[in-house]
């Protein structure tokens, strides 16, 4: 039997307060070490989880967000829409989506995927055109195809769910194009609000949304793009060719080349799966303010590297790492995926990132498809098999850059197998991501930041319908995470 006296109601009183203090103080610190492992937000985004390709202008394809976490039981929900890239988010739950043959819009707040509307469009005469998109602070929706930039929006204005419209089409001029077959592969926003956009052949621009000015400047000859570019605050705009890493410098008026340099660019033909020859990556920045701050990527290499160049001024006392090595580069780390005699390794995706530390995900193939053809996009039809045992890569590793040394080391290194999509992070969770495949079903899977154990495995099914084919794997609103497949998009989220 217990007794309750009035005085036990008051230190009662006095524990709840000072417990909900304590609490209060633990939840606000961790949000603010979440933000603190963000880079410098750009305004010119829409406020949203994930408003563009990679997530940032960074490209750190990481986020603060929770995600899926040991224990949950899902719900998978699939629409059709063609194949779709990356998802970009105007609002908490509406997104948008580029694919080969349409525009098309979501509602992902409801418990079956929403389709809000689809505008067909033609084919475009490069399939990796269109790839990368955005939408900006105002909810437009920016989207490129061969060598013209569209911005769509709503068609009633503060209504994300209303219908799609064109509002506007900026082709680019003629007598900038420089090669047959040219076409507008990647694109990012500026932090004063231009679309930063490259070519496949090295042409790089910065265009007013709306539309009314625009800027160029070319990379020079053999010059080939394949992937997206990166953007920071002060104006840099970083783009690896099949050459070399180049940094833009955007002043708000003009461009110009601030640096170049060369890396490992590896083979002239490309391997099994790429969309083309050298680096396979995005560019990803590492590192803001006061810190050591990175442009990251893969390199061309038959044993891939993971590549850190200095994205600023290169640090006085620094030596070159090596015999003919350009002295911007801080680390070339080669990446075994944990198999010490390893000879091979391929990673056609961007490099994730928080903080100091990076995820590469193995994309080598064991169906080699050049028997069937020299046309590299027979390369791609490894990718829709990439989830069967005789074909599937295997392989996840993540590195820390250790400031103190100055130097890369791998901090862990796991065997689970992520054909093709690219990897995600969440902070909150303190789990990386990926979509992968356990036995040919496509599977999320979840790895521990800290020591690369797997801890998530959320199931999706067999069918090519759950296929990333080079899709982001996104951290978005309510735990959720989305991505684009060969034939549409999925989600998956806790019940």
């Amino acid at each position: 039997m217990s007794y309750f006296f009035p005085h036990d109601l008051h230190l009662n009183k006095i524990k709840n307060t000072i417990m909900c203090a304590v609490l209060a103080c633990i939840h606000l610190g961790a949000v603010q070490a979440y933000a603190d492992a963000e880079p410098p937000r750009n305004t010119f985004l829409a406020d949203s989880p994930w408003p563009m390709s990679h997530r940032n202008s960074y490209n750190q394809a990481s986020s603060p967000l929770r995600g899926l976490e040991p224990g949950d039981r899902v719900d998978v929900d699939y629409t059709i829409a063609l194949p779709s890239i990356t998802l970009a988010y105007a609002s908490d739950n509406v997104a948008w989506g580029s694919t080969f043959g349409s525009i098309y819009k979501v509602d992902t707040s409801t418990y079956w995927i929403k389709k809000l509307d689809i505008k067909l469009q033609s084919l475009p005469e490069d399939g990796i055109s269109g790839a990368y998109s955005l939408v900006d602070k105002d909810g437009d929706f920016f989207a490129p195809r061969d060598m013209s930039l569209t911005r769509y929006g709503d068609a009633v204005e503060g209504d994300p769910k209303s219908d799609i419209v064109t509002e506007a089409i900026f082709d680019i001029p003629l007598e900038l194009k420089t090669v047959e077959g040219e076409h507008i592969v990647g694109m990012n926003m500026t932090y004063d609000g231009h679309i930063a956009l490259a070519t496949s052949a090295g042409l790089v621009m910065t265009i007013s949304r709306d539309f009314s000015t625009y800027q160029a400047i070319s990379l020079g000859a053999n010059q080939e793009v394949s992937n997206s570019i990166a953007v920071d605050e002060d104006g840099g705009i970083f783009v690896v060719t099949s050459k070399q890493m180049h940094r833009i410098q955007w002043n708000g008026e003009t461009l110009s080349l601030l640096w170049r340099a060369d890396y490992e660019a590896g083979p002239d033909t490309p391997l099994p799966g790429r969309l083309g020859i050298g680096s396979g990556s995005t560019p990803t920045l590492m590192g803001k303010e006061d810190e050591d701050k990175f442009v990251v990527f893969t390199d061309g290499g038959e044993l891939m590297n993971l590549v850190l160049m200095w994205r600023d001024e290169i640090p006085a006392d620094w030596q070159a790492i090596g015999e003919g090595k350009d002295r911007r580069i801080a680390a070339e780390f080669p990446i075994t995926f944990g198999i010490s005699d390893r000879t091979k390794s391929i990673s056609e995706q961007s490099v994730m990132v928080r903080g100091h530390s990076a995820m590469v995900v193995d994309n080598e193939y064991s169906w080699d498809t050049s028997q069937l053809g020299e046309d590299p996009q027979w390369g791609m039809v490894t990718v829709l098999f990439s989830n069967l045992k005789f074909n599937a890569p295997i392989g996840v590793e993540k590195f820390s850059w250790k400031p103190d040394s100055r130097e890369v080391v791998s901090d862990w290194s796991n065997q689970e197998s992520c054909p093709n999509g690219i990897p995600t992070m969440s902070e909150a969770s303190n789990l990386a991501y990926c979509w992968g495949q356990i036995g040919g079903k496509w599977t999320i899977l979840g790895f521990d930041w800290d020591t690369g154990e797997t801890k998530v495995e959320a199931p999706m099914g067999y069918l090519p319908k759950y296929n990333s084919t080079y899709a982001a794997t996104q951290v978005v609103a309510n735990r959720q995470i989305v991505g684009g497949t060969v034939s549409g998009m999925v989600r998956v989220q806790p019940k």
